[in-house]
């Protein structure tokens, strides 16, 4: 439902993780994968700072048709022919050893903790010894009380595109309640709304989910974003 809105408005946020990924995408020398590509908004950074093959995983058909969109024609000729995309959950993905980055944002907090551990070991298997695996920041508990904050405003034509994300705790998980609003000249043309549930993790319980794997969490990229390596005798 929210594929309309993302590039509309979270791009901004998604371009400031990418933007941070540009230099290990081009010292890359064996793959790429992207789990959670969504609309692209990352994977458009990865192929175009990179020279080798990647690999951008997305179950959603919505997402993913604007992601098949947005890779082609635009990345075109080397950098196009360099792109796969699988229509399959990361937990399906079979690419052992075919990459010496994996990037996966907006996605962790998302999985129950089994699936979460599970992906652990997917990504570790796909990774070539030493290679690297960058993720966003967790949340590491539950809001006391709601958050509400804007998540800005685009104009096209007559049409103003808005959105709004609360957050609160429920049943030991944060509830994200986004809501899109449509308007045409004080207006509302449409309300849309879509919900996710996160499971809180703390850096240090995150730590040893990696280390069970055979991944080892590494200091911070960014404030925002996780560096994680495969170890070399996993």
């Amino acid at each position: 439902m929210s594929a309309e809105f993302y590039d509309l408005l979270h791009a901004r946020a998604y371009h400031r993780h990418a933007l941070a990924l540009a230099a290990p995408a081009a010292a890359a020398r064996v793959g790429i994968v992207e789990v959670g590509a969504g609309t692209g908004l990352v994977t458009e950074v990865l192929i175009g700072a990179s020279t080798v093959p990647l690999h951008a995983v997305e179950p959603a058909a919505a997402m993913r048709a604007v992601l098949l969109s947005r890779l082609h024609p635009p990345a075109g000729g080397s950098a196009g022919d360099r792109v796969t995309v699988h229509a399959c959950s990361a937990l399906d993905l079979s690419l052992g050893g075919q990459a010496d980055l994996a990037v996966c944002l907006r996605m962790v907090p998302c999985l129950p903790p089994a699936e979460r551990r599970a992906l652990w070991r997917v990504l570790a298997d796909l990774l070539v010894p030493g290679g690297l695996l960058f993720l966003d920041r967790p949340p590491a508990g539950l809001p006391a009380q709601p958050v509400r904050r804007g998540l800005g405003e685009v104009r096209l034509g007559i049409d103003t595109y808005r959105g709004q994300l609360t957050q609160r705790a429920e049943d030991g998980r944060i509830r994200y309640d986004y809501s899109y609003l449509v308007c045409r000249q004080g207006r509302i043309l449409r309300h849309a709304r879509e919900s996710f549930l996160l499971w809180p993790l703390t850096r240090r319980a995150l730590a040893g989910e990696l280390t069970a794997a055979g991944l080892a969490l590494e200091d911070d990229l960014t404030p925002d974003v996780l560096q994680v390596r495969r170890a070399s005798g996993a």
